[in-house]
């Protein structure tokens, strides 16, 4: 999943000038946290900040920010010299906005127009410290991209001296999923808006969809097993290959190497049970086993059918991601 850098050099590679907006700070009842955010383009919308008349208004706001960096039909020239917008406003989530949450919440407003573009890619990718964001009348070029001094664990905002510092992108979580077929397909499609790194293994290219996602790497490989066993450290791992037996030559090498932090695998509790007996049998022990999430997804949730499988699974793996979070 791209970063706020990339996600703001797409839109300004596509001739779109774009406007970020970052929640700053939250405070009491919210729709969403703080470092939630969204880009707002002429042609659409990107993210979400909690819906609702608090992100309308912010749409629209955004909006302004936009005309002020077009050209205008006279002259040609850009309403704002430097074609960089840095703004802070506050919202009170009360009855004049027609939400009842009862807190308020700081937004950043960042507007890029397209000559923002060269500086946004003269700058690293990644950074390990975090951002600063800073607001004042003389921005330029020089500070859309300022690194914090001291690594940033949370987004803070300073209200006086109109300053916020977010935490460096967290990293993707390496997802592994073994299997093409529906439900596979299903689960791939539910997690595409997670901060996951996917990588999509079949033993049959060909089961693959037609369409390739520019964010899934796509492994055909005769044997999965190799790709399991080379996989990071860390990585999320879902075994719904076509056949019982790789199926638990899979589970068998993920749980040897010992290093996921999920391994989930499709099935019933007939299944699991067989599959625990097996490899018991070739030395897995009983510390390992319980790490094998089997059958996978939502319990309440009996449909079999591949959509709502994908999506109970997506679910799990969503509070899966959480608790990873957590723990770092």
């Amino acid at each position: 999943m791209p970063g706020w850098k990339q996600k703001i050099e797409a839109c300004l590679g596509a001739g779109q000038p774009v406007c970020r907006i970052v929640i700053a700070e939250a405070k009491g009842s919210t729709p969403r946290e703080a470092g939630a955010d969204m880009y707002v383009t002429k042609e659409g919308i990107k993210g979400t900040i909690g819906g609702g008349t608090l992100e309308f208004e912010a749409m629209a706001h955004a909006r302004q920010i936009l005309a002020e960096l077009t050209p205008n039909q006279t002259g040609g020239k850009t309403g704002n010299k430097t074609g960089f917008i840095r703004q802070f406003r506050r919202f009170v989530l009360g009855p004049h906005l027609g939400q009842c949450c009862g807190g308020q919440v700081s937004l950043l407003f960042e507007g890029f127009a397209l000559n923002c573009l060269a500086a946004l890619q003269a700058a690293p990718d990644k950074n390990t410290t975090g951002y600063l964001h800073s607001s004042g009348k003389n921005l330029g070029l020089k500070d859309i991209y300022v690194p914090a001094e001291e690594p940033v664990l949370s987004p803070f905002f300073d209200a006086n001296t109109r300053r916020l510092q977010m935490p460096p992108e967290r990293a993707e979580t390496p997802f592994y999923l073994y299997g093409a077929g529906h439900v596979g397909r299903a689960v791939m499609g539910a997690v595409a808006g997670l901060c996951l790194d996917k990588i999509w293994i079949d033993s049959d290219d060909s089961r693959f969809p037609e369409v390739r996602d520019p964010a899934i790497t796509y492994v055909p490989a005769s044997d999965m097993t190799r790709i399991a066993s080379h996989a990071p450290k860390g990585a999320i791992h879902l075994v719904m290959s076509y056949s019982h037996r790789i199926d638990e030559a899979l589970v068998y090498t993920l749980l040897k190497k010992g290093d996921f932090a999920r391994l989930g695998l499709i099935g019933s509790h007939t299944k699991y049970q067989r599959f625990c007996n097996n490899l018991k049998k070739q030395g897995i022990g009983d510390s390992l086993l319980d790490q094998l999430v089997c059958p996978i997804g939502l319990a309440d949730l009996q449909s079999k059918d591949p959509a709502h499988i994908g999506l109970s699974v997506a679910a799990q793996i969503a509070t899966w991601l959480e608790a990873i979070e957590n723990r770092e």
